[in-house]
């Protein structure tokens, strides 16, 4: 299991251990049985789940700042031409145009000036849709009438008595149809020439709701980064708090080797991943987006290493989690660590039966299993690196 006293200590802080570890001590308080385990794994997601829900509380604890409205930026929309969607990262404001807290604004007066010619823009731009729905009805009225024609063609070439189709009627009939498309088409222009006409009338009224919107909006942006600022302050102070009270109580159950060592580790070990992804998102908001998202546009452009990455990505994701396994396995099948397990079962290292450990050779085998200490002179087991009864160096010897 990941020893978080040791990350903390030697990775993070650069603090070297001043108790020397005995690396033939058995790590019995990291040990459970399955069921425990799961429970283990349980209280992992239970402590996330409970750390994420008090970091909500606490962004609601924070005032947030007042939202632009969005009626105002439909209106501005609406005589830009553009297409209005809203943004619920940033809140929601439907339509209050004041505002008496960070950010202050006031849109009443601008908008009510330009609330009735905006009506009229947005009652033009409906009537220009239901034209536009009318010009693909009879465009595809068109393309029917026209095969019918190409039919009725085939009919006089092949020089049939009994016709079906009558090609004069028919053509009129096209010639209808484009007419018809072409006054509505008429009407589209003369209803958007009405629009230039309004927005040319209303200019200076837009430009001023214009100037005050884009103000609101600099400095709604402004009290939406410290909200965030204060948040992620707030965050960083309440998850390092429990990080620290669990990875004490982690130290002390690791240094009096207590069976309760686990649930600590656990513990530790869930805050500091909600930990590392408040600071990361703190700096993600710090970072400016517009050179991510130039080096990402950049990345994406040049085709050739985009191609690279995606043949290799199977080849990077077998090689992160094969180093991982490759870590874990060596740590767990280490000579040390056999050997810890070998002396626990009782086991003959060579040929792996059941043997006495007060006798010197193995029965079976015939193995050393015993050897003398040249400082004390008693037995002692022969492959461990120090004597257990005089806590000399067996090599020194």
């Amino acid at each position: 299991m990941f020893d978080i006293t040791w990350f903390v200590k030697e990775k993070i802080f650069r603090i070297k251990s001043k108790k020397e570890n005995i690396v033939w001590e058995e790590l019995t308080e990291k040990q459970t049985t399955k069921m425990w385990y799961f429970l283990l794994f349980l209280m992992f997601f239970a402590i996330l789940w409970s750390a994420y829900w008090s970091l909500d509380i606490i962004r609601w604890m924070v005032q947030r700042p007042t939202p632009v409205p969005y009626c105002v930026e439909k209106v501005l929309n609406a005589f830009e031409s553009k297409y209005s969607y809203y943004w619920y990262y940033y809140g929601y404001n439907d339509c209050q145009l004041v505002s008496y807290k960070n950010p202050k604004f006031d849109f009443t007066k601008e908008y009510n000036k330009i609330l009735p010619w905006y009506k009229n823009i947005e009652e033009t731009y409906s009537k220009i849709d239901d034209l536009k729905n009318s010009i693909r009805s009879y465009d595809r009225n068109y393309y029917r009438i026209r095969e019918d024609y190409n039919t009725s063609l085939l009919e006089k070439t092949a020089w049939k008595e009994n016709k079906v189709f009558d090609a004069d009627k028919i053509a009129n009939s096209i010639t209808k149809n484009r007419e018809q498309i072409l006054k509505l088409e008429e009407k589209i222009k003369r209803y958007h020439q009405d629009i230039q006409n309004i927005k040319a009338q209303y200019k200076s009224e837009y430009e001023a709701l214009k100037k005050k919107y884009e103000k609101a909006k600099k400095d709604y942006n402004y009290y939406w980064l410290v909200y965030k600022f204060k948040v992620a302050l707030l965050s960083i102070l309440f998850i390092w708090l429990l990080f620290t009270i669990f990875y004490k109580l982690y130290s002390r159950a690791k240094e009096k080797n207590s069976p309760y060592t686990i649930i600590f580790s656990v513990s530790t070990f869930a805050y500091w991943l909600v930990l590392l992804h408040i600071l990361f998102r703190f700096v993600w908001d710090l970072i400016p987006h517009k050179f991510i998202e130039w080096l990402s546009n950049l990345f994406l452009s040049f085709k050739p290493l985009l191609y690279l990455v995606q043949f290799l990505y199977p080849v990077i994701i077998v090689w992160i989690f094969g180093f991982l396994v490759y870590k874990i396995q060596k740590r767990l099948y280490s000579p040390e660590n056999v050997l810890k397990r070998i002396i626990k079962d009782k086991k003959c290292p060579w040929c792996w039966s059941s043997i006495d450990y007060t006798k010197k050779y193995c029965p079976l085998c015939s193995y050393q299993i015993l050897t003398k200490c040249k400082n004390c002179w008693e037995y002692t087991i022969k492959w461990l690196k120090y004597c257990y009864n005089c806590w000399k160096n067996l090599k020194d010897n």
